[in-house]
């Protein structure tokens, strides 16, 4: 089935749900569950058509959201599984054809305690979509396009400790990406890709709330497809494909039983390793941290940062005056979700995400797009297993490039139901 796609959203920096176990989500602490969220919405930009500069009209539509969740928990004295499928149907009142999109994903989680020393840590989602790019740290793309398109992250890792006060992890991570829309600048020759990386870090415990850690991590993307970057260009999608090393230093600290921190900074470096010119080897600072705090029961606040390189479709300008490899990218995000009765819930999420381009040539080098999102909800719950939401959502796209900013604003109001 054809769809359109949108590949941006507040999920993408993972505060999609602020409370613990909210209703219309499967529950984490029984052998199964389910549940489901039925929504009328209104989108005044589906099609993310550009403000400016395009013949295209902006297409508006009422629709209706159907989505079902089921899971399943398993747990063992050392071992813990938790597996859950998610469902989202969507129709479009207003659209003449391919008036539903479709989202399927499947998520496993598992971990397993050898001994009080080590333990082992399985995670895997398999998402094939409408919006192929939620749960990725950033966003690579935020305009739509046809087709549905399949998305897979596998992380594995190992905790472990030497002595009472020393201990690692080993990780690895692997995301496929596979477009459907096939062709020269296809999304496909832009973004089909293969990312993986691979992290040691040494822990040191400093007292029972805090733990300092230094690291480094390897990573390597390899785009997939056999397209060209554009029609007409010598450059297959290939040419992108680069290495990376990231040095870091961490601290995990609990100020209380309210309040904690995990931060990572330090630095990474990209290596292009098809790219003909040597000096195509860029440095930049990292960072990936984030804040929480319980500051009432049934209350918590959430602010972030995540940063690094991170593809883009974004790759040859119309006149072939330069390549774009890679973009430098920082994500600033809030969340909020404040109890204010016994029943009644308000949750506020804000997202900013800044980059800019990096690549050979003139072309779109050095120009920036800024993406700003944010959303406020509220939740009341009737009873234990049913509440009722509304909502609004909004999205700007500022970008130096010609036709491609763009706003866009959503609502919603619907039913919650877990079981």
């Amino acid at each position: 089935m054809k769809s359109l796609i949108t590949c941006a959203g507040l999920a993408a920096v993972g505060i999609v749900n602020l409370d613990a176990q909210p209703i219309g989500e499967p529950s984490l602490s029984k052998p199964w569950s389910v549940s489901a969220k039925l929504r009328g919405f209104y989108d005044s930009n589906y099609n993310t058509v550009p403000d400016s500069g395009t013949p295209f009209t902006k297409e508006d539509s009422f629709g209706i959201s159907v989505a079902p969740s089921l899971g399943a928990n398993l747990f063992r004295e050392q071992t813990t599984l938790s597996v859950r499928y998610d469902f989202d149907l969507r129709w479009y009142e207003s659209r003449k054809d391919d008036e539903v999109d479709m989202y399927h994903a499947a998520t496993l989680d598992l971990n397993h305690t050898f001994s009080e020393r080590y333990r082992l840590e399985l995670h895997d989602t398999f998402a094939y979509s409408a919006e192929p790019m939620v749960g990725e740290g950033q966003a690579a793309t935020f305009v739509r396009t046809k087709g549905n398109n399949l998305r897979n992250y596998a992380g594995i890792g190992l905790v472990g400790n030497f002595t009472e006060y020393w201990g690692f992890r080993v990780g690895y991570e692997n995301t496929l990406y596979d477009y459907e829309e096939r062709g020269p600048g296809s999304r496909s020759a832009l973004l089909d890709r293969l990312e993986h990386k691979a992290t040691v870090d040494l822990r040191r415990m400093l007292r029972p709330t805090t733990t300092a850690l230094l690291g480094y991590s390897f990573g390597f993307t390899s785009y997939t497809a056999d397209d060209p970057l554009a029609l007409g260009s010598p450059l297959k999608a290939d040419y992108r494909d680069y290495r990376s090393h990231f040095a870091f230093a961490g601290l995990n600290h609990e100020f209380n039983p309210q309040l904690d921190a995990q931060v990572r900074l330090g630095a990474q470096v990209a290596d292009f390793i098809n790219v003909v010119n040597t000096d195509d080897v860029h440095v930049r600072p990292y960072a990936d941290a984030a804040l929480g705090y319980r500051y009432a029961e049934g209350s918590r606040l959430q602010v972030g940062v995540k940063s690094g390189f991170v593809s883009t479709d974004i790759a040859l300008d119309q006149n072939n005056t330069g390549v774009t490899l890679v973009t430098d990218s920082t994500t600033y995000y809030v969340g909020l979700s404040h109890r204010l009765t016994e029943k009644l819930t308000a949750q506020l999420r804000g997202q900013w995400q800044m980059f800019q381009y990096i690549g050979q040539g003139t072309g779109f080098n050095d120009d920036w797009d800024n993406y700003y999102a944010a959303d406020a909800s509220l939740i009341y719950q009737l009873n234990e297993h049913l509440a009722v939401d509304a909502g609004y959502l909004y999205d700007k796209l500022d970008s130096d490039i010609a036709i491609r900013g763009y706003t866009r604003h959503r609502g919603f109001i619907g039913l919650r139901a877990t079981y």
